[in-house]
């Protein structure tokens, strides 16, 4: 958590998912809900730290609409809007 406050980048990233292609909340989307952070601060955004671990990501081109994304196992939406779709295809999945 700390490298990622940082803003560290690896060299090589060796996450188990790197070269995945994936999703979740855009940096667009965090930086429209900070107000709703009472206060709070991001210590670093979701899309950067995946991106910064290896991760390719993917996004909608219209905030807060759903965007899922398979590549091999890992299954990823977006935003809340993603999560019919994330269930539906977890369960196509598990069939």
């Amino acid at each position: 958590m700390a490298k990622l406050e940082t803003g560290t980048t690896p060299a090589t990233p060796k996450w188990i998912h790197s070269g995945y292609q994936m999703t979740v909340n855009s940096s667009q989307e965090k930086q429209q809900a900070k107000s709703m952070l009472g206060g709070g601060e991001m210590k670093f955004y979701p899309q950067t730290a995946l991106q910064r671990a290896g991760a390719r990501f993917s996004s909608n081109a219209t905030p807060w609409t759903g965007h899922v994304m398979m590549d091999r196992e890992l299954i990823t939406g977006q935003n809340p809007a993603s999560a019919l779709e994330v269930g539906q295809r977890l369960v196509e999945r598990l069939k």
